[in-house]
Protein backbone atom coordinates (compact mmCIF):
# COMPACT_ATOMS: atom_id res chain seq x y z
CA UNK A 1 0.00 0.00 0.00
CA UNK A 2 1.30 3.62 -0.70
CA UNK A 3 2.51 5.59 2.14
CA UNK A 4 0.13 8.21 0.81
CA UNK A 5 -3.17 6.04 1.62
CA UNK A 6 -1.58 4.72 4.93
CA UNK A 7 -1.16 8.67 5.97
CA UNK A 8 -4.63 9.27 4.90
CA UNK A 9 -5.86 6.20 7.08
CA UNK A 10 -3.80 7.35 10.00
CA UNK A 11 -5.21 10.83 9.51
CA UNK A 12 -8.92 9.29 9.70
CA UNK A 13 -8.05 7.14 13.11
CA UNK A 14 -6.58 10.00 14.38
CA UNK A 15 -9.92 12.04 13.90
CA UNK A 16 -11.75 9.17 15.12
CA UNK A 17 -9.66 8.64 18.42
CA UNK A 18 -9.56 12.30 19.45
CA UNK A 19 -13.88 12.16 18.99
CA UNK A 20 -13.94 8.88 21.00
CA UNK A 21 -11.89 10.00 23.90
CA UNK A 22 -14.02 13.66 23.78
CA UNK A 23 -16.85 11.29 23.68
CA UNK A 24 -16.01 9.65 26.42
CA UNK A 25 -14.44 12.43 28.52
CA UNK A 26 -17.60 14.27 28.35
CA UNK A 27 -19.50 11.28 30.25
CA UNK A 28 -17.22 10.89 32.70
CA UNK A 29 -17.14 14.47 33.49
CA UNK A 30 -20.78 14.14 33.24
CA UNK A 31 -20.73 11.30 36.15
CA UNK A 32 -18.30 13.22 38.33
CA UNK A 33 -20.52 16.31 37.93
CA UNK A 34 -23.50 14.12 39.29
CA UNK A 35 -21.79 12.33 41.92
CA UNK A 36 -20.32 15.43 43.23
CA UNK A 37 -23.72 16.77 43.08
CA UNK A 38 -25.54 14.30 45.30
CA UNK A 39 -22.90 14.14 48.10
CA UNK A 40 -23.50 18.32 48.33
CA UNK A 41 -27.56 17.65 48.27
CA UNK A 42 -27.75 14.46 51.04
CA UNK A 43 -26.45 14.53 54.45
CA UNK A 44 -23.23 12.38 55.44
CA UNK A 45 -24.02 8.44 56.02
CA UNK A 46 -23.61 5.48 54.43
CA UNK A 47 -25.87 5.45 51.86
CA UNK A 48 -24.37 9.02 50.72
CA UNK A 49 -20.78 7.58 50.51
CA UNK A 50 -22.23 4.36 48.42
CA UNK A 51 -23.89 6.79 46.05
CA UNK A 52 -20.65 8.54 45.72
CA UNK A 53 -19.04 5.67 43.88
CA UNK A 54 -22.57 5.19 41.66
CA UNK A 55 -22.43 4.49 38.43
CA UNK A 56 -25.59 5.81 36.79
CA UNK A 57 -26.28 8.81 34.98
CA UNK A 58 -29.65 8.70 34.74
CA UNK A 59 -31.92 7.13 36.42
CA UNK A 60 -36.08 7.01 36.16
CA UNK A 61 -39.18 4.28 37.35
CA UNK A 62 -38.62 2.92 34.21
CA UNK A 63 -35.30 3.84 32.76
CA UNK A 64 -31.46 3.56 33.84
CA UNK A 65 -28.58 4.77 32.43
CA UNK A 66 -24.92 4.17 33.86
CA UNK A 67 -21.36 4.37 32.84
CA UNK A 68 -18.87 1.73 33.84
CA UNK A 69 -15.23 1.10 32.24
CA UNK A 70 -16.04 2.89 29.12
CA UNK A 71 -19.34 0.98 28.81
CA UNK A 72 -22.52 2.78 28.49
CA UNK A 73 -25.84 0.91 29.13
CA UNK A 74 -29.11 1.85 28.39
CA UNK A 75 -31.77 -0.06 30.25
CA UNK A 76 -35.37 0.13 30.65
CA UNK A 77 -38.66 -1.61 31.71
CA UNK A 78 -41.00 0.49 29.58
CA UNK A 79 -41.04 -2.59 27.23
CA UNK A 80 -42.48 -5.09 29.41
CA UNK A 81 -46.14 -3.55 29.18
CA UNK A 82 -45.82 -4.13 25.00
CA UNK A 83 -44.58 -7.22 25.82
CA UNK A 84 -47.20 -8.72 28.16
CA UNK A 85 -49.78 -7.54 26.29
CA UNK A 86 -48.67 -9.26 23.05
CA UNK A 87 -48.29 -12.14 25.36
CA UNK A 88 -51.79 -12.17 26.19
CA UNK A 89 -52.84 -11.73 22.78
CA UNK A 90 -51.14 -14.94 21.76
CA UNK A 91 -52.58 -16.37 24.66
CA UNK A 92 -56.04 -15.25 23.18
CA UNK A 93 -55.89 -16.70 19.55
CA UNK A 94 -53.92 -20.53 20.27
CA UNK A 95 -54.31 -21.06 16.30
CA UNK A 96 -52.19 -17.97 15.71
CA UNK A 97 -50.24 -19.21 18.90
CA UNK A 98 -49.74 -22.61 17.37
CA UNK A 99 -48.53 -21.02 13.96
CA UNK A 100 -45.66 -19.51 15.36
CA UNK A 101 -44.44 -22.08 17.65
CA UNK A 102 -44.61 -24.08 14.14
CA UNK A 103 -42.25 -21.65 12.68
CA UNK A 104 -40.18 -20.71 15.33
CA UNK A 105 -39.20 -24.93 16.14
CA UNK A 106 -38.53 -25.00 12.50
CA UNK A 107 -35.65 -21.80 13.45
CA UNK A 108 -34.85 -24.55 16.16
CA UNK A 109 -34.01 -27.17 13.84
CA UNK A 110 -32.22 -24.27 11.93
CA UNK A 111 -30.13 -23.06 14.91
CA UNK A 112 -28.96 -26.49 15.49
CA UNK A 113 -27.76 -26.79 11.84
CA UNK A 114 -26.16 -23.77 12.02
CA UNK A 115 -24.61 -24.44 15.29
CA UNK A 116 -22.94 -27.38 13.57
CA UNK A 117 -22.11 -25.42 10.51
CA UNK A 118 -20.87 -22.19 12.88
CA UNK A 119 -18.38 -24.63 13.53
CA UNK A 120 -17.45 -26.64 10.62
CA UNK A 121 -16.89 -23.09 8.69
CA UNK A 122 -14.55 -21.99 11.63
CA UNK A 123 -12.66 -25.19 11.48
CA UNK A 124 -11.99 -25.25 7.36
CA UNK A 125 -10.76 -21.16 7.90
CA UNK A 126 -8.23 -22.03 9.86
CA UNK A 127 -7.12 -24.87 7.98
CA UNK A 128 -7.48 -22.11 4.69
CA UNK A 129 -5.75 -19.68 6.65
CA UNK A 130 -3.05 -21.76 8.16
CA UNK A 131 -2.36 -23.08 4.58
CA UNK A 132 -1.73 -19.90 3.18
CA UNK A 133 1.27 -19.30 5.68
CA UNK A 134 3.45 -21.62 3.61
CA UNK A 135 1.83 -20.79 0.09
CA UNK A 136 2.29 -17.53 0.39
CA UNK A 137 5.49 -15.79 -0.92
CA UNK A 138 8.48 -14.58 1.43
CA UNK A 139 9.25 -11.05 2.31
CA UNK A 140 10.88 -10.18 -0.18
CA UNK A 141 9.25 -12.13 -3.26
CA UNK A 142 6.31 -10.13 -2.46
CA UNK A 143 7.94 -6.61 -2.32
CA UNK A 144 8.06 -6.76 -5.95
CA UNK A 145 4.58 -8.14 -6.35
CA UNK A 146 1.91 -5.86 -7.42
CA UNK A 147 -0.39 -5.65 -4.24
CA UNK A 148 -4.05 -5.77 -4.23
CA UNK A 149 -6.66 -3.72 -2.74
CA UNK A 150 -10.21 -4.31 -2.72
CA UNK A 151 -12.80 -1.97 -1.92
CA UNK A 152 -15.39 -3.03 0.71
CA UNK A 153 -17.72 -2.05 -2.55
CA UNK A 154 -17.09 -5.69 -3.67
CA UNK A 155 -15.97 -7.50 -0.55
CA UNK A 156 -19.51 -6.72 1.21
CA UNK A 157 -21.39 -8.42 -1.57
CA UNK A 158 -19.64 -11.65 -1.03
CA UNK A 159 -21.21 -11.19 2.79
CA UNK A 160 -19.40 -14.67 4.64
CA UNK A 161 -18.53 -16.91 1.79
CA UNK A 162 -16.42 -15.89 -1.02
CA UNK A 163 -16.18 -17.60 -4.23
CA UNK A 164 -13.15 -19.31 -5.47
CA UNK A 165 -11.12 -17.14 -8.10
CA UNK A 166 -9.89 -19.36 -10.98
CA UNK A 167 -8.18 -22.09 -9.44
CA UNK A 168 -7.53 -19.89 -6.03
CA UNK A 169 -9.00 -20.57 -2.64
CA UNK A 170 -9.48 -18.01 0.09
CA UNK A 171 -10.77 -17.66 3.39
CA UNK A 172 -14.50 -18.62 3.98
CA UNK A 173 -14.48 -15.96 6.72
CA UNK A 174 -13.16 -11.84 6.41
CA UNK A 175 -12.35 -9.91 9.45
CA UNK A 176 -14.05 -6.81 9.30
CA UNK A 177 -11.39 -4.08 9.85
CA UNK A 178 -12.33 -0.26 9.29
CA UNK A 179 -9.86 1.36 7.42
CA UNK A 180 -8.26 -2.16 6.13
CA UNK A 181 -11.15 -4.13 4.85
CA UNK A 182 -13.74 -1.52 4.88
CA UNK A 183 -13.01 2.22 3.91
CA UNK A 184 -12.89 4.38 7.05
CA UNK A 185 -15.65 6.26 6.72
CA UNK A 186 -18.25 3.90 6.49
CA UNK A 187 -17.79 3.24 10.21
CA UNK A 188 -20.69 5.23 11.16
CA UNK A 189 -22.79 3.17 8.41
CA UNK A 190 -20.85 -0.19 9.78
CA UNK A 191 -22.13 0.95 13.20
CA UNK A 192 -25.32 1.38 12.14
CA UNK A 193 -26.29 -2.32 10.25
CA UNK A 194 -24.38 -3.91 13.38
CA UNK A 195 -26.75 -2.61 15.51
CA UNK A 196 -30.10 -2.76 13.42
CA UNK A 197 -28.64 -6.78 13.66
CA UNK A 198 -28.44 -6.74 16.77
CA UNK A 199 -31.97 -5.35 18.09
CA UNK A 200 -33.71 -8.04 15.15
CA UNK A 201 -31.84 -10.56 17.00
CA UNK A 202 -33.05 -9.75 20.18
CA UNK A 203 -36.74 -8.85 19.20
CA UNK A 204 -36.51 -13.08 17.63
CA UNK A 205 -35.67 -13.75 21.36
CA UNK A 206 -38.68 -11.85 22.52
CA UNK A 207 -41.36 -13.13 20.29
CA UNK A 208 -40.07 -16.39 21.20
CA UNK A 209 -40.19 -15.37 25.25
CA UNK A 210 -44.11 -14.31 24.14
CA UNK A 211 -45.02 -17.52 22.45
CA UNK A 212 -44.31 -19.43 25.92
CA UNK A 213 -45.92 -16.95 28.38
CA UNK A 214 -42.28 -16.08 29.55
CA UNK A 215 -41.84 -12.20 30.61
CA UNK A 216 -39.49 -9.81 30.12
CA UNK A 217 -38.03 -8.24 32.49
CA UNK A 218 -36.14 -5.52 30.41
CA UNK A 219 -34.50 -4.66 27.40
CA UNK A 220 -31.62 -2.23 26.38
CA UNK A 221 -28.58 -1.14 24.36
CA UNK A 222 -25.28 -0.89 25.16
CA UNK A 223 -21.99 0.96 23.92
CA UNK A 224 -18.63 -0.63 24.53
CA UNK A 225 -15.55 1.90 23.91
CA UNK A 226 -16.80 2.08 19.69
CA UNK A 227 -19.15 -1.13 19.57
CA UNK A 228 -22.75 -0.98 20.14
CA UNK A 229 -24.63 -3.71 21.00
CA UNK A 230 -28.86 -4.81 22.34
CA UNK A 231 -29.83 -6.90 24.95
CA UNK A 232 -33.34 -8.36 26.52
CA UNK A 233 -33.59 -10.28 29.81
CA UNK A 234 -36.16 -12.94 31.23
CA UNK A 235 -36.59 -14.73 34.97
CA UNK A 236 -34.11 -17.08 34.73
CA UNK A 237 -35.93 -19.61 36.79
CA UNK A 238 -38.63 -19.51 34.17
CA UNK A 239 -36.74 -20.16 31.34
CA UNK A 240 -34.74 -22.90 33.33
CA UNK A 241 -38.58 -24.33 33.99
CA UNK A 242 -39.47 -24.64 30.46
CA UNK A 243 -39.46 -28.07 28.52
CA UNK A 244 -37.00 -29.02 26.26
CA UNK A 245 -38.97 -27.76 22.69
CA UNK A 246 -39.83 -24.42 24.14
CA UNK A 247 -36.40 -23.53 26.03
CA UNK A 248 -34.18 -24.64 22.37
CA UNK A 249 -37.11 -21.99 20.16
CA UNK A 250 -36.08 -19.40 22.49
CA UNK A 251 -32.65 -19.53 22.26
CA UNK A 252 -32.03 -20.35 18.62
CA UNK A 253 -34.77 -17.38 18.34
CA UNK A 254 -32.57 -14.70 17.85
CA UNK A 255 -30.12 -16.17 15.16
CA UNK A 256 -33.59 -17.66 13.49
CA UNK A 257 -34.56 -13.93 12.96
CA UNK A 258 -31.03 -13.10 11.71
CA UNK A 259 -31.21 -15.95 8.98
CA UNK A 260 -35.03 -14.71 7.94
CA UNK A 261 -33.40 -10.93 7.44
CA UNK A 262 -30.95 -12.00 5.42
CA UNK A 263 -33.31 -13.78 2.96
CA UNK A 264 -35.74 -10.95 3.39
CA UNK A 265 -32.97 -8.70 1.98
CA UNK A 266 -31.83 -11.18 -0.89
CA UNK A 267 -35.53 -11.07 -1.71
CA UNK A 268 -35.59 -7.50 -2.15
CA UNK A 269 -32.69 -7.28 -4.20
CA UNK A 270 -33.95 -10.44 -6.61
CA UNK A 271 -37.13 -8.51 -6.88
CA UNK A 272 -35.11 -5.24 -7.77
CA UNK A 273 -36.88 -3.11 -4.98
CA UNK A 274 -33.88 -0.67 -5.09
CA UNK A 275 -33.95 0.06 -9.00
CA UNK A 276 -37.58 0.49 -9.09
CA UNK A 277 -37.54 3.08 -5.88
CA UNK A 278 -34.91 5.05 -7.04
CA UNK A 279 -35.91 4.89 -10.94
CA UNK A 280 -39.39 6.30 -9.20
CA UNK A 281 -37.15 9.35 -7.04
CA UNK A 282 -35.35 10.50 -10.09
CA UNK A 283 -31.90 8.77 -10.31
CA UNK A 284 -30.70 7.32 -13.28
CA UNK A 285 -29.06 4.18 -13.43
CA UNK A 286 -25.13 4.32 -14.71
CA UNK A 287 -24.12 0.99 -13.73
CA UNK A 288 -24.11 -0.84 -17.41
CA UNK A 289 -21.24 2.21 -18.72
CA UNK A 290 -20.18 4.11 -15.84
CA UNK A 291 -19.60 4.82 -12.16
CA UNK A 292 -20.83 7.93 -10.91
CA UNK A 293 -18.84 10.05 -8.50
CA UNK A 294 -20.45 10.45 -5.11
CA UNK A 295 -17.92 12.06 -3.10
CA UNK A 296 -13.96 12.46 -2.72
CA UNK A 297 -11.62 12.37 0.37
CA UNK A 298 -11.15 16.53 1.28
CA UNK A 299 -7.72 15.13 1.92
CA UNK A 300 -6.96 13.88 -0.95
CA UNK A 301 -5.41 15.32 -4.17
CA UNK A 302 -8.33 14.33 -6.57
CA UNK A 303 -10.53 16.64 -4.20
CA UNK A 304 -11.76 19.11 -6.41
CA UNK A 305 -10.69 17.36 -9.45
CA UNK A 306 -13.32 14.71 -9.55
CA UNK A 307 -16.84 16.47 -9.14
CA UNK A 308 -19.53 14.95 -7.78
CA UNK A 309 -22.03 13.90 -10.11
CA UNK A 310 -19.51 12.98 -12.61
CA UNK A 311 -20.24 9.58 -14.66
CA UNK A 312 -16.31 7.82 -14.94
CA UNK A 313 -17.31 6.24 -18.24
CA UNK A 314 -13.20 5.74 -19.75
CA UNK A 315 -9.95 4.53 -17.38
CA UNK A 316 -6.88 5.13 -20.04
CA UNK A 317 -8.33 3.32 -23.19
CA UNK A 318 -10.74 1.29 -21.60
CA UNK A 319 -14.49 1.81 -21.85
CA UNK A 320 -16.19 0.48 -17.93
CA UNK A 321 -19.09 -0.75 -20.25
CA UNK A 322 -18.52 -4.66 -19.93
CA UNK A 323 -20.40 -7.70 -20.23
CA UNK A 324 -19.87 -7.78 -16.30
CA UNK A 325 -21.03 -4.53 -15.33
CA UNK A 326 -19.25 -1.16 -15.50
CA UNK A 327 -18.48 -1.87 -10.97
CA UNK A 328 -16.53 -4.93 -11.80
CA UNK A 329 -14.38 -3.41 -14.77
CA UNK A 330 -13.63 -0.22 -12.21
CA UNK A 331 -12.73 -2.91 -9.58
CA UNK A 332 -10.55 -5.12 -11.90
CA UNK A 333 -8.67 -1.89 -13.07
CA UNK A 334 -7.85 0.03 -10.42
CA UNK A 335 -7.46 -2.99 -7.46
CA UNK A 336 -4.21 -4.59 -9.31
CA UNK A 337 -1.41 -2.89 -10.93
CA UNK A 338 -0.14 -3.53 -14.11
CA UNK A 339 -3.49 -6.45 -14.62
CA UNK A 340 -4.78 -5.11 -17.47
CA UNK A 341 -3.33 -2.29 -19.43
CA UNK A 342 -5.35 1.16 -19.33
CA UNK A 343 -3.54 2.02 -22.53
CA UNK A 344 -2.78 0.07 -25.31
CA UNK A 345 -2.05 2.61 -27.58
CA UNK A 346 0.87 5.17 -28.17
CA UNK A 347 1.06 8.82 -28.90
CA UNK A 348 2.99 10.06 -31.90
CA UNK A 349 5.48 12.33 -31.07
CA UNK A 350 7.74 14.92 -32.71
CA UNK A 351 11.70 13.35 -32.84
CA UNK A 352 13.77 16.23 -32.51
CA UNK A 353 11.16 17.81 -29.53
CA UNK A 354 11.86 14.20 -27.75
CA UNK A 355 15.13 13.51 -27.98
CA UNK A 356 15.07 17.42 -26.43
CA UNK A 357 13.99 16.15 -23.21
CA UNK A 358 15.21 15.37 -19.99
CA UNK A 359 16.38 11.70 -18.56
CA UNK A 360 16.91 12.35 -14.80
CA UNK A 361 13.20 11.11 -14.11
CA UNK A 362 13.59 7.56 -15.98
CA UNK A 363 17.11 6.86 -14.09
CA UNK A 364 15.08 6.91 -10.44
CA UNK A 365 12.11 4.71 -9.32
CA UNK A 366 10.99 8.16 -7.54
CA UNK A 367 8.02 10.09 -9.03
CA UNK A 368 9.02 13.46 -10.75
CA UNK A 369 6.25 16.21 -10.16
CA UNK A 370 5.07 16.67 -13.47
CA UNK A 371 6.43 14.23 -15.84
CA UNK A 372 6.92 10.69 -16.38
CA UNK A 373 9.07 8.79 -18.02
CA UNK A 374 8.00 7.88 -21.84
CA UNK A 375 9.52 5.63 -24.16
CA UNK A 376 10.06 4.24 -27.72
CA UNK A 377 7.79 1.14 -27.73
CA UNK A 378 10.53 -1.28 -28.86
CA UNK A 379 13.90 0.14 -27.32
CA UNK A 380 15.18 -0.01 -24.22
CA UNK A 381 17.24 3.40 -24.18
CA UNK A 382 15.08 5.67 -25.96
CA UNK A 383 13.75 7.27 -22.85
CA UNK A 384 12.56 10.53 -21.92
CA UNK A 385 11.03 12.84 -19.15
CA UNK A 386 7.29 14.50 -20.71
CA UNK A 387 4.55 16.09 -19.10
CA UNK A 388 1.95 13.35 -19.69
CA UNK A 389 -0.70 16.23 -19.42
CA UNK A 390 0.16 17.20 -22.75
CA UNK A 391 -0.84 13.91 -24.75
CA UNK A 392 -3.44 12.93 -22.20
CA UNK A 393 -4.80 16.46 -21.81
CA UNK A 394 -4.07 17.45 -25.61
CA UNK A 395 -4.79 21.08 -26.24
CA UNK A 396 -4.82 20.46 -30.12
CA UNK A 397 -5.56 17.62 -32.38
CA UNK A 398 -1.70 16.96 -33.05
CA UNK A 399 -0.69 15.84 -29.86
CA UNK A 400 -3.79 13.45 -29.70
CA UNK A 401 -2.95 11.42 -32.47
CA UNK A 402 -2.92 7.78 -31.59
CA UNK A 403 -0.40 5.00 -32.44
CA UNK A 404 0.86 1.29 -32.48
CA UNK A 405 4.10 1.86 -33.79
CA UNK A 406 6.10 5.48 -35.73
CA UNK A 407 5.03 3.58 -39.03
CA UNK A 408 1.57 5.07 -38.01
CA UNK A 409 3.27 8.88 -37.87
CA UNK A 410 4.36 11.33 -39.92
CA UNK A 411 7.78 11.87 -41.18
CA UNK A 412 10.07 12.45 -38.26
CA UNK A 413 7.88 11.27 -35.67
CA UNK A 414 8.48 8.71 -33.27
CA UNK A 415 5.14 6.94 -31.18
CA UNK A 416 5.62 6.93 -27.54
CA UNK A 417 4.15 5.60 -24.91
CA UNK A 418 4.81 5.82 -20.61
CA UNK A 419 6.72 3.03 -19.70
CA UNK A 420 5.83 0.29 -18.14
CA UNK A 421 6.34 0.87 -14.25
CA UNK A 422 4.99 4.58 -14.43
CA UNK A 423 1.97 4.90 -12.73
CA UNK A 424 0.01 7.02 -14.55
CA UNK A 425 -3.44 6.45 -15.54
CA UNK A 426 -6.40 9.02 -16.99
CA UNK A 427 -9.96 9.31 -16.04
CA UNK A 428 -12.29 10.57 -18.71
CA UNK A 429 -15.67 11.99 -17.21
CA UNK A 430 -19.12 12.53 -18.92
CA UNK A 431 -20.44 16.20 -17.42
CA UNK A 432 -24.29 16.41 -16.44
CA UNK A 433 -26.01 19.28 -17.36
CA UNK A 434 -25.71 21.27 -14.13
CA UNK A 435 -21.74 20.90 -13.46
CA UNK A 436 -20.38 22.47 -17.07
CA UNK A 437 -19.06 25.44 -17.65
CA UNK A 438 -20.03 25.77 -20.79
CA UNK A 439 -21.95 23.90 -23.79
CA UNK A 440 -18.71 22.36 -24.83
CA UNK A 441 -17.83 20.95 -21.37
CA UNK A 442 -19.52 17.65 -21.65
CA UNK A 443 -16.48 15.66 -21.30
CA UNK A 444 -13.67 15.97 -18.62
CA UNK A 445 -10.26 14.25 -18.31
CA UNK A 446 -8.19 14.11 -15.56
CA UNK A 447 -4.28 12.63 -15.36
CA UNK A 448 -3.65 10.56 -11.84
CA UNK A 449 0.11 9.89 -11.32
CA UNK A 450 0.80 7.58 -8.31
CA UNK A 451 -1.54 4.34 -6.76
CA UNK A 452 -4.15 4.16 -8.25
CA UNK A 453 -5.45 2.19 -5.07
CA UNK A 454 -5.95 5.07 -3.33
CA UNK A 455 -8.77 6.01 -5.94
CA UNK A 456 -10.04 3.66 -4.50
CA UNK A 457 -9.50 4.31 -1.11
CA UNK A 458 -10.61 8.18 -1.57
CA UNK A 459 -12.94 8.11 -4.37
CA UNK A 460 -16.75 6.81 -3.84
CA UNK A 461 -18.15 6.00 -6.70
CA UNK A 462 -22.03 4.37 -7.25
CA UNK A 463 -24.62 3.41 -9.89
CA UNK A 464 -26.95 6.14 -9.54
CA UNK A 465 -27.13 9.73 -11.32
CA UNK A 466 -29.50 12.08 -10.07
CA UNK A 467 -31.70 13.68 -12.65
CA UNK A 468 -31.82 17.25 -10.80
CA UNK A 469 -29.37 19.12 -9.16
CA UNK A 470 -31.71 19.60 -5.92
CA UNK A 471 -31.28 15.50 -5.13
CA UNK A 472 -29.01 14.58 -2.94
CA UNK A 473 -26.10 12.99 -4.65
CA UNK A 474 -25.19 10.44 -1.97
CA UNK A 475 -28.78 9.34 -1.10
CA UNK A 476 -28.15 5.99 -3.39
CA UNK A 477 -24.63 5.50 -2.26
CA UNK A 478 -25.52 5.22 1.67
CA UNK A 479 -28.06 3.18 0.76
CA UNK A 480 -26.69 0.53 -0.63
CA UNK A 481 -23.71 0.75 1.47
CA UNK A 482 -25.75 0.25 4.76
CA UNK A 483 -27.67 -2.41 2.66
CA UNK A 484 -25.05 -4.68 1.96
CA UNK A 485 -23.71 -4.25 5.30
CA UNK A 486 -26.76 -5.22 7.17
CA UNK A 487 -26.75 -8.43 4.70
CA UNK A 488 -23.21 -9.08 5.73
CA UNK A 489 -23.58 -8.46 9.42
CA UNK A 490 -27.12 -10.62 9.83
CA UNK A 491 -25.72 -13.33 8.39
CA UNK A 492 -22.11 -13.12 10.02
CA UNK A 493 -24.65 -12.71 13.24
CA UNK A 494 -26.23 -15.57 13.02
CA UNK A 495 -22.95 -17.81 12.66
CA UNK A 496 -21.02 -16.31 15.02
CA UNK A 497 -23.49 -16.56 17.65
CA UNK A 498 -24.15 -20.04 17.16
CA UNK A 499 -20.62 -20.79 18.34
CA UNK A 500 -21.04 -22.99 20.84
CA UNK A 501 -19.11 -20.78 23.55
CA UNK A 502 -20.58 -19.92 27.27
CA UNK A 503 -21.21 -16.02 26.30
CA UNK A 504 -23.28 -16.87 23.05
CA UNK A 505 -26.77 -18.32 22.17
CA UNK A 506 -25.03 -21.54 20.80
CA UNK A 507 -23.11 -22.16 24.10
CA UNK A 508 -26.58 -22.13 25.94
CA UNK A 509 -27.96 -24.37 22.71
CA UNK A 510 -25.25 -26.95 22.97
CA UNK A 511 -25.70 -26.99 27.13
CA UNK A 512 -29.35 -27.40 26.69
CA UNK A 513 -29.13 -30.51 24.13
CA UNK A 514 -26.34 -31.90 26.30
CA UNK A 515 -28.45 -32.03 29.14
CA UNK A 516 -31.20 -33.57 27.66
CA UNK A 517 -28.80 -36.24 26.28
CA UNK A 518 -27.14 -36.92 29.56
CA UNK A 519 -30.63 -37.00 31.22
CA UNK A 520 -31.77 -40.00 29.09
CA UNK A 521 -28.70 -41.48 29.13
CA UNK A 522 -29.18 -41.12 32.94
CA UNK A 523 -32.62 -42.60 33.09
CA UNK A 524 -31.69 -45.58 30.60
CA UNK A 525 -28.83 -46.77 33.32
CA UNK A 526 -31.09 -46.58 36.48
CA UNK A 527 -32.97 -49.90 35.51
CA UNK A 528 -30.81 -52.68 37.04
CA UNK A 529 -30.54 -55.85 35.58
CA UNK A 530 -31.97 -58.59 37.29
CA UNK A 531 -29.09 -60.82 37.07
CA UNK A 532 -27.19 -58.43 39.74
CA UNK A 533 -30.52 -58.62 42.02
CA UNK A 534 -30.14 -61.76 41.92
CA UNK A 535 -26.55 -62.59 42.38
CA UNK A 536 -26.58 -59.83 45.40
CA UNK A 537 -24.21 -57.54 43.82
CA UNK A 538 -26.56 -54.84 44.30
CA UNK A 539 -23.90 -53.60 47.19
CA UNK A 540 -21.23 -53.03 44.60
CA UNK A 541 -23.49 -50.56 42.64
CA UNK A 542 -22.72 -47.12 42.78
CA UNK A 543 -25.23 -44.59 44.77
CA UNK A 544 -27.51 -42.30 42.79
CA UNK A 545 -25.40 -39.73 45.02
CA UNK A 546 -22.65 -41.00 43.09
CA UNK A 547 -23.63 -41.37 39.72
CA UNK A 548 -25.18 -37.89 39.34
CA UNK A 549 -22.11 -36.67 40.75
CA UNK A 550 -19.91 -38.56 38.12
CA UNK A 551 -22.76 -37.64 35.51
CA UNK A 552 -22.30 -33.84 36.44
CA UNK A 553 -18.81 -33.98 36.38
CA UNK A 554 -18.43 -35.71 33.09
CA UNK A 555 -20.88 -32.70 31.42
CA UNK A 556 -18.53 -30.14 32.97
CA UNK A 557 -15.78 -31.92 31.35
CA UNK A 558 -17.37 -32.41 27.63
CA UNK A 559 -18.72 -28.99 28.01
CA UNK A 560 -14.94 -27.55 28.95
CA UNK A 561 -13.42 -29.33 26.26
CA UNK A 562 -15.79 -28.18 23.65
CA UNK A 563 -15.70 -24.58 24.75
CA UNK A 564 -11.82 -24.71 24.63
CA UNK A 565 -11.26 -26.13 21.27
CA UNK A 566 -14.17 -23.49 19.50
CA UNK A 567 -12.56 -20.88 21.55
CA UNK A 568 -8.86 -21.82 20.07
CA UNK A 569 -10.02 -22.13 16.89
CA UNK A 570 -11.67 -18.71 17.23
CA UNK A 571 -8.67 -17.12 18.40
CA UNK A 572 -6.28 -18.82 15.72
CA UNK A 573 -8.67 -18.09 13.25
CA UNK A 574 -8.76 -14.08 14.34
CA UNK A 575 -5.08 -14.00 14.65
CA UNK A 576 -4.68 -15.75 11.28
CA UNK A 577 -6.57 -13.19 9.57
CA UNK A 578 -5.37 -9.98 11.10
CA UNK A 579 -1.56 -11.75 9.82
CA UNK A 580 -2.56 -12.21 6.79
CA UNK A 581 -4.32 -8.60 6.29
CA UNK A 582 -1.47 -6.73 7.60
CA UNK A 583 1.89 -8.50 6.25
Amino acid sequence: MSPAVNNTRLDGLEKIGFWLTLFWAALYGFRHYRRRTQRKSSLPSLASSTRSTSTDLFRSPTTKITLENFHLRYQSTAWNALHQSSTARLAKRTEWRVVLQSVYDMGSLLGVLGMLGSVVLLFWTTIQLCSSLYSRPSHFEGASRSQVFSKRDTLIEEAIIESAGAGQTSPALQLIIPGLTTPLHHLPLLLVALLTTQVIHECGHAVAAALDSVPLTLAGLGFTVVLPSAFVAFPSDETEALPLRARVRLISAGAFHNLMFWLALGLANWLGTSHFVWATLGYYDVSSYGRVVVGVDQESPLYGHLPPGAVIYRVGDVLLASQDGAQAQWEAIMSTESAQPTSSLGWCADEAWFLEQDTSCCSTSRHSPGTSCFTVPGTSTLERCVDPLRFLQPVNDENARRCEAATECGHAQVCIRPRGDQELVSLTMHMPTWLRASEADTERTIVWQGDKSEILEEVDVGDWQPRYEWLPMGLPFVWDTLYSYLKMLTLSLYFFNLLPLPFLDGGQLFDTLIDKWDARSQQATENLPMRHLEEGEDSRLPTDTQVQRRGRSQRALRRKIVHMVVCALLVLCTVLSLWNTYF
